[in-house]
């Protein structure tokens, strides 16, 4: 056994270890904070500058395309080689890991400027170097490129306030730490000598227990990143040929260029549009929940008439509507009624909804109406005469791609993400989403939106005339 003089030193050497242990942590935080806002001002700087001359490109690009005969060609040729210049600082001074800031940029500015250096050298099929529809071409391009590009700036800046956010507070929990550390060595200073080992049983089961949820978290953590990376990858994967097709399909379906003398061949143009833009939709669709789900989709708030995007969806179905023997009729609110929300994500709950009662109603009619509700908040109703559901295959269509798999059902296309990102979508608004369905007798879906989300257009029993 220990003496107690010899318990009172080593109590003293673990109070002057856990000042000392204070102090270096208090250091080694203040230093990680003063840092890390540097280090995102240099990438957004750096970000901003890409942008510019990509901006400049664009701007010489046009004034080429309005005077092809002087020296458009040359200076366009100059801010190429500047912009690619600037491409290649990015991936110089930066670890290109992920699509966040001078990542981003450099993903979406590279196969940019690649492609205006090819088109500028040896033009498109079936048109030469410097030719109008060239350069046409490109300005779409660099434009394109640079709506982009100011969008990831946007996202960037996005996610550097969260990185901000959460180092503040993971610096709180570490000062908190630190606190309770000299708090916990001034108590065994003043009498505590027996706890001193009875407790360290108890300490060393804690950090066992701390570094198991720590590895947990960042096992779950590196998965999300992962799947984050994977997903952000395809997406200019995928877009990136995509768009060519989208935009080449449509130069030969609109014989922008010239006239196809076969009609087949037009028919094939449209086909292949048709199916590059569907395609594009599903990719969106991925995306838009994988940032939800992620805790990343930002709402665009602004205020809109509630019955506005209520004639927008149908325009949008109509064609859909008009190729069945479906009747759709709209029923607008009584009275103006204003909302505050997603005008762009309300617009998609809507269209998924109409689009997937079309999909499932071979023939009879449908419904689309909007009215304010007994609480003061909004809801929308979308009500078929189709298919109908299960309570457990309603639970299976909230599910990411989740496709009720029966003899009516097998034959439609999708990937079963409309319903689950409507879902989303809504609870983002705070509101949610209800479904009401019997098989063979239709499908009933409300979205509720809270009263906050109404702005206008809302009067209390008995407060009309």
């Amino acid at each position: 056994m220990f003496g107690h003089r010899q318990i009172t030193f080593a109590i003293v050497l673990l109070v002057l270890g856990a000042v000392g242990v204070a102090l270096y942590v208090q250091n080694t935080l203040t230093s990680v904070a003063r840092d890390l806002p540097v280090t995102l001002l240099d990438q957004e700087r750096d970000a901003e500058t890409m942008i510019r001359e990509i901006a400049n490109l664009a701007w010489a690009i046009e004034a080429w395309q309005r005077d092809p005969q002087g020296s458009g060609m040359t200076r366009v040729a100059a801010h190429l080689i500047s912009a690619r210049a600037r491409a290649e600082v990015l991936r110089a001074n930066y670890n290109l890991d992920n699509m966040v800031g001078a990542a981003g940029m450099h993903a979406v500015a590279s196969p940019a400027l690649q492609d205006l250096t090819r088109w500028l050298d040896e033009g498109v099929p079936g048109q030469p170097a410097g030719s109008p529809a060239v350069i046409a071409l490109m300005q779409a391009r660099a434009r394109d490129a640079e709506m982009r590009l100011i969008a990831l700036l946007e996202q960037s800046r996005a996610a550097a306030r969260e990185m901000l956010q959460n180092q503040e507070r993971r610096l709180d929990r570490f000062a908190d730490g630190v606190g309770l550390l000299t708090a916990f060595a001034a108590m065994l200073l003043i009498g505590l000598v027996l706890l001193l080992f009875r407790e360290r049983r108890v300490v060393d089961l804690k950090e066992q227990a701390e570094l198991s949820a720590l590895a947990a978290k960042r096992s779950a953590e590196e998965a999300n990143r992962a799947k984050s990376e994977f997903l952000a990858n395809m997406s200019h994967e995928l877009r990136t040929p995509l768009n060519a097709i989208i935009g080449f399909s449509s130069i030969i379906r609109n014989e922008m260029l010239g006239a196809v003398n076969i009609p087949r061949y037009r028919e094939y143009a449209g086909d292949i549009h048709a199916s590059g833009e569907h395609l594009l939709a599903i990719i969106n669709d991925i995306l838009d929940l994988s940032k939800v789900e992620a805790g990343k989709y930002e709402l665009a708030e602004q205020d809109f008439d509630a019955d506005e995007i209520m004639s927008a969806a149908v325009r949008l179905v109509r064609e859909k509507i008009e190729r069945g023997h479906i009747q759709l009729q709209m029923r607008a609110p009584k009275g103006l009624v204003q909302l505050h929300a997603d005008r762009r994500a309300l617009l998609q709950v809507l269209i998924n909804l109409l689009a997937n009662a079309v999909k499932f109603t071979e023939e009879g009619s449908i419904v689309l109406s909007g009215e304010i509700t007994e609480g003061g908040g909004f809801a929308y109703s979308v009500t078929d005469t189709g298919i109908g559901m299960t309570p457990a295959q309603i639970k299976i269509a909230l599910q990411p791609f989740g496709q009720i798999q029966n003899a009516l059902t097998r034959a439609q296309p999708g990937t079963g993400l409309g319903l689950p990102l409507s879902d989303r979508m809504v609870r983002l608004h705070g509101g949610w989403l209800e479904i009401q369905s019997q098989p063979g007798h239709g499908t009933c879906v409300n979205v509720h939106l809270p009263p906050a989300r109404v702005i206008a257009g809302f009067q209390p029993a008995g407060g009309g005339k």
